[in-house]
């Protein structure tokens, strides 16, 4: 079977859901051939005279097999559509509800108000198979029954990087990755939860944001100006960064539509490089499991207090979430579940063109 993934722009998404399943299904020797690809090549022409340009061809590389990432334009559709008539099983990959990107979101007004979303979803309900990082986006983008969930994973290379807890710092780094301009809301749930802490280990730590800061300061009303490293957007680069800046993780996220659909990537990237994280009672990070779970601004006061002032405390738990990882959560670990879903999406694809009914995906 030859499968053929192609990725959008995002750089994360690709790495967690396009490049690394892919990696991990040609290391373990599963007989697909996969190959990925920014895009996919196509033969667009006006059909009639002064009408819009459309897709009318698609050269699928001689794949069994097409993902397809996020499709949410016009053009995704109609290239689904000829893959699909020319006998190629398509995939559509969702790893966020897109409908759901909240207000003061940077992409609001492109997903949700120009209604890019809605390809997104049209693009899953005639996908041969849909594949999502959590159970909440099965729910929303696979309710015909064709759709498997596989959770994010890390690479083994990632997590046997040298962990944070074997350090002995005079200063404890509290960290948050990520853009406050791309999540203005998240840092706000911790209401004065990080200020305590800062408060009660003045002189013992201290606040990085790897990424944006933006007005995060005021936004929490914090006393000092946290310091800023710049973002790292090589994800292998960033893993490594985050891990040799953090002792302490934060992954604080609002309750809403997408944050609840969200994977449990933030508390697991902690994890895989020994950082102590203290993170949202989301479903998602429930069911990770991993991370002390805080909800009210006194749980993120109190494991953060705990995390700065007991050393011991902090290595033992981290040192634990990162055996975890090594023993379920690494892409080696999902290889087999990927191309279960792209065979299972193989011969929906057959029975389709046969006329027979489509089979849904083991969950």
């Amino acid at each position: 079977m030859r499968v053929f993934l192609t990725h959008a722009i995002a750089t994360g998404s690709t790495y967690y859901r396009i490049e690394e399943p892919a990696r991990a299904v040609q290391a373990a020797g599963l007989g697909v051939e996969v190959a990925v690809s920014r895009g996919i090549g196509t033969t667009m022409r006006s059909v009639t005279e002064g009408a819009p340009m459309e897709v009318v061809d698609v050269d699928a590389q001689g794949a069994d097999v097409v993902v397809l990432q996020l499709p949410k334009t016009a053009e995704m559709m109609q290239t689904q559509r000829i893959l699909q008539a020319q006998g190629v099983a398509v995939v559509v990959e969702m790893d966020d509800l897109l409908s759901a990107v909240p207000y003061g979101h940077m992409g609001h007004d492109a997903l949700v108000r120009a209604g890019s979303s809605e390809f997104a979803a049209q693009a899953a309900r005639e996908a041969d198979l849909v594949t999502t990082s959590t159970p909440a986006l099965l729910k929303e983008y696979a309710r015909h029954g064709r759709g498997v969930v596989i959770e994010n994973a890390v690479p083994r290379r990632t997590a046997e990087l040298p962990p944070a807890y074997e350090r002995t710092p005079d200063t404890v780094t509290i960290g948050w990755a990520g853009s406050v301009p791309s999540h203005p809301y998240d840092l706000q749930e911790m209401g004065s939860g990080l200020q305590q802490a800062l408060d009660r280990t003045r002189g013992q730590s201290r606040l990085v944001i790897l990424g944006q800061k933006w007005d995060v300061k005021d936004r929490l009303g914090l006393p000092d100006e946290p310091e800023e490293v710049p973002w790292v957007m090589d994800v292998d680069g960033y893993a490594a960064r985050m891990g040799e800046l953090f002792d302490i993780g934060i992954a604080p996220l609002r309750v809403d539509r997408f944050n609840t659909s969200k994977s449990w990537l933030k508390p697991l990237e902690y994890s895989a490089r020994g950082v102590y994280s203290v993170r949202a009672r989301t479903e998602e990070y429930e069911r990770l499991g991993l991370g002390m779970p805080a909800r009210s601004p006194k749980d993120w006061a109190k494991w953060l207090t705990l995390g700065v002032k007991d050393a011991d405390r902090r290595r033992e738990v981290a040192a634990a979430a990162r055996e975890h990882v090594l023993a379920h959560h690494l892409t080696e670990h999902t290889a087999e579940r990927w191309v279960a879903a792209w065979r299972t999406a193989r011969d929906n694809r057959t029975r389709a063109l046969g006329g027979g009914r489509l089979a849904t995906a083991a969950r």
